[in-house]
Order: C-alpha cells, then structure tokens, then sequence
C-alpha cells in the first residue's frame, strides 16, 4: 500500500467515526444551550475534507478562492438547516382534539 492511499484510508475512518459521532449525539438528550455542540463533528469533517482531500493546500489562488467559497455556503447551509432544530419549541396537544380560547400555554422544555 502506498503512502497516499494509506493516507486516504486515515482520512476516510476518520471521516467515518466522526460521522458515527455525529449520528450518536442526535440521540444525546442536551440542554438547549448545548445544542451547537452537536455541529462540531460535522464542521471537523469539513475541514478533513477540505484539507485532506480537495488537497487546497497544494492548489493555487484559485482552487482556494472556490473551495474558500463553497464552505462559507456550506456554513451558511449548515446555519439555515440548524436554526429550526436549535430554537425549536414544544407545543403540546390538547385531548379530543377540541382547541381552547385564548393563548396557548407552553409546557417548560426539559
């Protein structure tokens, strides 16, 4: 095995256990205020890719410029995709379905 490919295949397990943490702290009951912190496997395997695999580092101007490019759009995706999840409120529903007048009351999240 050469170098290279011994190279990828690091980056390649380490692309997968930072995935299998991410899949894994989606079950993590966290406070609201911990939240964020599930973003960072992800933002790791962003950097492993730019890094390792687009090899930005070996290109010239422009290869940097796009990839710089395309993970601010990444970033500002991840930031769109996670602002639900993040600020979400539970709106418990009423029995019988029958709706009550006046303002709904929120249950304290746990």
């Amino acid at each position: 095995m050469t170098t290279r490919m011994r190279h990828l295949m690091w980056l390649w397990l380490a692309l997968l256990l930072l995935g299998a943490c991410a899949f894994g702290g989606a079950f993590v009951p966290l406070p609201a205020g911990l939240r964020p912190l599930l973003m960072l496997p992800s933002l790791v395997m962003v950097g492993i890719l730019a890094v390792g695999f687009m090899e930005v580092r070996r290109g010239g101007v422009l290869p940097a410029a796009f990839a710089i490019a395309a993970m601010f759009w990444l970033f500002v995706l991840l930031g769109l995709g996670s602002a639900d999840p993040l600020t979400r409120r539970v709106y418990p529903a009423l029995q019988g379905g029958a709706s009550l007048p006046g303002p709904p009351q929120i249950a304290p999240q746990k």
